[in-house]
């Protein structure tokens, strides 16, 4: 059975405009701050940005809250400066994924800025659109839309349509509504950016590759590679230029890129690219920063999909004690790696390893994002995963159903996620033996992924895949004969000719044959497969991490 995998490979969007007020309300605070405060605090001010530049959040967050501190007692609770110092140390609590902290002290602020300035000021409409990032990180999709409508019609109505303000805003929204899935929503508004960009800055400005990489992300998640790899290659070169390539931006976009040529199979140009960014992050951060940590984490996908994993799993391994060092044992991008640390495992062969990973990532998530936040549905559906294919039905089926109901609430019942959660509970009914419950939820899997990312993506390809190695279990071969040669077509089209998911789509047309008796065309599947899978492959890996 083709279990679909979920990976993720942070875009890097936030270091242009996540935090609009960053860039904005802590410079409008440090001008009267710096008139108004002691020597002492100006340092600390300084500090906490210097901080902040280097990703240390946790060492910045206590000077924060010195500073805000000495505002309230100052200038009084409802002073400008307490909703900058405010708004400061709400954007530290974000990237270390404390969004339940930061999102309190978004409303407060908001309320000491409409109370000075009225409900349609700039700087109102920046700490609405901060507020809306954070209800977005927290998966509060019908929350965070509104507050970046109105920010949006702030800075359209005040600064203009073509305003940098309005162009970040109007990608933000995108960013939303690409999360919910909405991609015929967020498509016009990246392309509205990326427009407002290169009309008012040219087009070898580095907001213009921003622009350029939101929309390439957006095709890379639908699979449509032709249009993504120029877009990314254009967003490249720019900041290349601009920067030069020891530049976070720079790093950013090789990351990318890499993980575009990761899903398409081309191994090669991933390793080197995720290797590029590796270097540059390093140089610029330091072996211990979270950027290093996901460049070795990706660079670990690459080695995991060559089957190479006695070169993933250390790789896995220094990810995940990185990022819990920065970060904290509790915070979601911990809970990521847990759970990559689970899927090799769960790729070895090693269940009993997998499990506690697993387990550990869904508790993180949990008490992190809270139970219906939609990153909880990958640790869910690996855990599932997991107990299907260790047969332990009873625990797998729950688990499955809960990870599709939580998808269908979250994401919406047309999203990808929820398709793959079909797949994974369709997966489980096949090895219960319920076949006529596992097969609309596969056609229902399949139906979505071709509406919602093509026909020719490598995730239609597994569905696929799936249904026609669920016809061979039921008999019918000769539905099984045609899914299974669309699958391998499908797959070795989006994947690569000599990609592993290639190999398991011509292993399952092989089986069809041998069922029917026609080993004259089972052979050659069955040896080019085996001939694509003669890669380095180690199962003896290093001592187990401590989950």
């Amino acid at each position: 059975m083709n279990k679909l995998r979920s990976r993720k490979f942070p875009r890097k969007v936030s270091c242009w405009f996540f935090w609009l007020a960053c860039s904005c309300t802590v410079a409008l605070s440090l001008s009267s701050v710096r008139a108004q405060k002691g020597d002492n605090i100006r340092d600390m001010v300084q500090q906490i940005d210097q901080l902040r530049e280097s990703g240390k959040y946790q060492e910045a967050i206590p000077i924060a809250e010195e500073v805000l501190k000495y505002c309230e007692k100052n200038y009084g609770p409802d002073h400008p400066e307490v909703a900058d110092s405010l708004n400061d140390l709400a954007s530290l609590y974000g990237p270390i994924g404390q969004h339940a902290k930061a999102a309190p002290l978004y409303e407060r602020a908001l309320k000491i800025r409409e109370k000075a300035l009225g409900p349609n000021h700039p700087y109102v409409a920046i700490i609405l659109n901060n507020l809306a990032e954070t209800d977005r990180e927290m998966g509060d999709y019908a929350k965070a839309e509104p507050l970046y409508k109105r920010a949006l019609k702030i800075f359209e109505t005040k600064l203009g349509p073509n305003h940098q303000n309005t162009a970040s805003c109007v990608s933000n929204l995108a960013l939303l509504y690409e999360a919910k899935g909405e991609m015929a929503k967020a498509e016009p508004l990246y392309a509205r950016a990326l427009k407002i960009r290169e009309e008012n800055l040219g087009p070898d400005n580095p907001a213009v590759a921003n622009s350029l990489g939101n929309l390439a992300a957006l095709y890379y998640r639908e699979g449509k590679f032709a249009q993504a790899e120029p877009m990314y290659e254009r967003a490249l070169n720019i900041c290349e230029k601009a920067y030069g390539p020891d530049h976070p931006a720079t790093a950013n976009l090789q990351n990318n890129l890499g993980a575009l040529y990761l899903d398409h199979g081309d191994l090669g140009k991933a390793e080197s690219l995720f290797k590029q960014a590796l270097e540059t992050r390093q140089k610029l951060f330091g072996p211990n920063h979270p950027s290093t940590g996901e460049s070795i984490n990706n660079l670990a996908w690459v080695y995991l999909d060559q089957n190479d994993y006695a070169r993933a799993e250390p790789l896995f391994q220094q990810s995940l004690k990185i990022t819990e060092q920065a970060s904290g044992p509790e915070h979601p991008n911990t809970a990521t790696c847990l759970n990559n640390l689970g899927m090799l495992y769960q790729m070895m062969g090693e269940y009993k390893k997998a499990e506690p990973f697993y387990e550990r990532a869904l508790k993180v998530r949990e008490k992190s994002l809270g139970p219906n936040n939609p990153d909880l549905v990958s640790s869910i559906g690996g855990l599932a995963d997991l107990y299907r294919l260790e047969k332990d039905y009873a625990k797998a089926e729950p688990l499955a159903q809960r990870a599709l109901q939580l998808s269908e609430k979250t994401y919406g019942p047309e999203h990808d996620m929820t398709a793959t959660s079909y797949n994974n509970l369709a997966a489980v009914y096949v090895g219960l033996g319920k076949y006529d419950r596992a097969e609309p939820l596969f056609q229902k899997a399949l139906s979505l992924f071709e509406k919602k990312l093509g026909p020719n993506h490598y995730k239609t390809g597994a569905a696929l895949d799936n249904l026609g190695d669920l016809y061979r279990e039921k008999g019918d071969y000769k539905k099984a004969e045609s899914y299974a040669l669309r699958a391998v077509e499908v797959t070795e089209k989006a994947r690569g000719p000599e990609h592993s998911e290639t190999a398991t789509c011509l292993d399952h047309l092989a089986a069809v044959y041998e069922a029917t008796g026609d080993k004259a065309k089972a052979q050659p599947l069955r040896e080019r497969a085996s001939k694509i899978r003669k890669k380095p492959e180690t199962k003896n890996a290093t001592t187990q991490t401590t989950p």
